[in-house]
């Protein structure tokens, strides 16, 4: 019996067998990927050995949309092999998904003493909007999706094949007692994914939208929708489709414009793509209801394992109250409830004079609104809202699904024409515009960025500068009375594209900050290092009082803060910058770049998470012999290894030998100094780095995706990250 074996380019594993397709892991729109390999989707998925990974921030068991299309189009239940206890996991995340919240507190999200009448009933309108038998009857999940546990033998038939989950954690396929394949239970990804090629540097506007993509998550050819809101050039985005962050790399876009996400509701082709961004540098600003943000975080809690305090602790969570406005980066947001299956919230958005309209999900269709309203599901004021969409608006971007819970296109073509002159069409395929409808899809891409003109506010410049101070680690426990001063002391300077503007072995006489555009450290013909907005250059030899060691050059035009070396002395007076500095210089004098480049853990970070890094970082040397960390002892720090060999041992046993890139920790959900489970001891004289213990817990809060890393780590089981020796523990 012949069996193919293929990896998705998303992630997992297509098996085809003639019982049937298996697919191991399910990483979100990995249904694409099926789709264009063999034209469907396969109707029964193993889990993986983990539910989530950390490194891509992603589900790996999304098992969602290949439930819906399983049970729309094929008419079948999805089939979900796995243990018992990961299965329990991904039903509960399915219910979320499928059903929305078991319960509503909406009057939370109101302004206190609203009239209840003005309150909509999601639960009554999910309810009408869930899948039915033929009875009428909500569908039970079991009805959607069948969940087969591993037998305590670890084996299962598959039609004349059978499965079994072997002892090292892949799944074997037997036929009879001849083994067929042999295939990893851990999900692995493709090759880098292609996205469509920008013509021209992108310049975000002062009032605009950039479509990362503006097709429905079945559609192989289209990226899911999600689009960027630019007010005052800093983006905000929305239900980003997954791998939006390597959307913005490959596009040019600098993701430290963008600090802000809106999630309208957790469906998978809406909220796949938030954690990927929250993993990212900083901390990030996310707004919704209280009641979606409950959704997805019983979701994604649920999938990572964290502790509900570890989880919200990722991110900044700002709840929205409806019918109030809300202010992100100078605009005004109102939100309001939208007619969908699970709860979901479609916004306004109003800036110097202009404004725009997004739906999100939601079904558009006055005579299903009437028909609620007859049947007593929702009231005469939710059924004028419902009716009387805001087509107003400077720009509208509105969704046309696959109803019945989404938009009928039909509705959309007979809106007035100068409605659908100023209407984007977004959560569609191409295919399905009708001709001659005068409709048209948002363009995607930032080529095709609609820009809303405006005028920029007075204040604009002072602002930007502000987010460049604002975003300097280095200047973040200062007091907000700088910022005046800041002001004050800085000049902003334009670097043409290939210029030298720090030279090797000249005096270091300025400091520079950038603020749009990058440049390259050079040494010796090598590029050493780049840096991007909101990234400094040029302190070392300041704070030395050294020669430059390197050119830096202009990679792209670049717009510069620039403060003389004298007023940036009496910038920092009175602070322990200067002390900080000087620690950062001294280790990159070391070429810490280097060593964090051979620490698995540490060498996704980027140059302002290495820099940070640097700043606690101190530079120890242990000789041979010594025990540096006695077990049972109270932690005081962690330890980077520069050179020579360190021995990790526990009641006396060596458990494993740490080689230069050890990195020696252990990350609690909580801060936390706790106590030290093993002993370190040096084989030979060694150079490490400590770092204070709650100074890393600081460096962790700020940089969230570093923390789930190496929490990731204590979920393996791996206690000293690099390449080394291991014995049997």
């Amino acid at each position: 019996m012949e069996i193919e074996v293929f990896q998705l380019p998303r992630g997992g594993t297509l098996i085809k067998t003639p019982e049937g397709n298996l697919q191991v892991g399910a990483t979100p729109e990995t249904i694409k990927d099926t789709l264009s390999l063999i034209g469907e989707v396969p109707e029964t998925i193993i889990l993986p050995n983990r539910l989530f990974s950390s490194e891509r921030g992603v589900s790996l068991a999304d098992v969602e949309f290949p439930a819906y299309y399983n049970f729309f189009v094929k008419k079948r239940p999805l089939r979900i092999i796995g243990q018992p206890h990961q299965l329990e996991t991904i039903l509960n995340v399915l219910h979320e998904a499928l059903f929305g919240p078991r319960e509503y507190q909406l009057a939370r999200e109101y302004p206190f003493g609203i009239s209840r009448e003005l309150i909509p009933d999601i639960l009554a309108e999910t309810h009408y909007l869930a899948p039915k038998d033929k009875n009428g009857d909500v569908l039970s999940l079991s009805s959607i999706a069948t969940a087969i546990p591993w037998a305590n033998s670890n084996r299962m038939p598959f039609g004349k094949l059978t499965l079994e989950r072997s002892p090292r954690g892949s799944l074997r396929i037997y036929e009879g007692d001849s083994l067929l394949s042999e295939i990893p239970l851990d999900v692995t990804f493709g090759g880098n994914r292609i996205f469509q090629e920008k013509k021209v540097p992108f310049e975000p506007p002062i009032f605009g939208i950039t479509i990362i993509g503006s097709g429905h998550g079945f559609d192989p050819k289209e990226m899911t929708s999600g689009f960027i809101i630019w007010v005052n050039k800093k983006g905000i985005l929305i239900d980003p489709p997954v791998d939006s962050t390597l959307w913005l790399k490959a596009m040019d876009i600098n993701p430290r414009l963008i600090e802000d996400c809106i999630l309208t509701h957790c469906h998978a082709d809406h909220d796949s793509g938030i954690l990927q961004k929250l993993l990212e540098e900083k901390k990030i600003h996310l707004y919704t209801t209280e009641t979606i943000m409950e959704s997805f975080v019983r979701k994604y809690q649920a999938l990572t394992g964290l502790s509900h305090q570890s989880f919200m602790n990722l991110f900044h969570f700002h709840p929205v109250t409806l019918q109030v406005t809300s202010r992100i980066n100078g605009a005004e947001f109102r939100f309001f409830y939208t007619l969908h299956s699970i709860p979901t919230i479609g916004f306004e958005v109003y800036y110097q004079g202009k404004s725009l309209v997004y739906s999100s999900d939601s079904l558009y269709d006055p005579v299903t609104a009437r028909k609620l309203y007859d049947q007593s599901i929702v009231n005469r004021y939710r059924m004028i809202e419902l009716i009387n969409f805001p087509w107003h608006h400077t720009v509208i971007l509105h969704e046309a699904g696959i109803p019945p819970i989404h938009t009928p296109i039909k509705h959309l073509a007979e809106l007035p024409e100068p409605v659908k002159e100023r209407l984007y069409l977004i959560h569609v395929s191409e295919r399905d515009i009708p001709a001659n409808s005068h409709l048209k899809k948002a363009p995607a891409g930032p080529d095709s960025t609609i820009s809303i003109a405006v005028s920029p506010p007075a204040s604009n410049e002072a602002m930007e500068y502000l987010d460049v101070l604002n975003h300097i680690d280095l200047f973040s426990d200062l007091p907000i009375e700088k910022a005046r001063e800041f002001l004050t002391l800085v000049k902003p300077q334009e670097i043409k594209k290939g210029e030298i503007f720090i030279k090797k072995d000249t005096i270091g006489d300025r400091f520079y900050m950038v603020v749009k555009g990058r440049a390259t450290v050079i040494r010796e013909d090598a590029v050493i290092k780049t840096y991007s907005d909101n990234d400094y250059i040029g302190e070392t030899s300041m704070i030395l009082n050294a020669p430059r060691n390197a050119d830096v050059v202009a990679e792209t035009d670049l717009t510069v803060l620039v403060m003389d070396k004298y007023d940036f002395l009496y910038f920092i007076r009175g602070t322990e910058i200067a002390r900080q500095m000087k620690v950062i210089a001294e280790n990159r004098e070391y070429n810490t770049w280097a060593l964090f480049n051979e620490t698995p853990v540490l060498k996704a970070l980027t140059p302002t998470q290495r820099t940070h890094l640097q700043g606690i970082m101190t530079r120890i040397e242990i000789p041979k012999g010594k025990e540096f960390v006695r077990e049972g002892s109270e932690r005081s720090a962690f330890y980077l290894l520069d050179s020579g060999t360190v021995i990790l041992s526990k009641h006396g046993r060596t458990l494993a030998k740490g080689i230069r890139g050890s990195f020696f920790i252990k990350i609690f959900s909580h801060a936390s100094r706790g106590k030290n489970r093993f002993a370190l001891s040096a084989v030979s004289d060694c150079v490490a780095y400590s770092i204070d213990v709650m100074d890393m817990y600081h460096f962790l809060e700020r940089n969230p995706g570093v923390f789930l890393n190496l929490r990731e780590t204590k979920i393996k089981n791996l206690i000293v990250q690099s390449l080394m020796e291991k014995t049997d523990d």
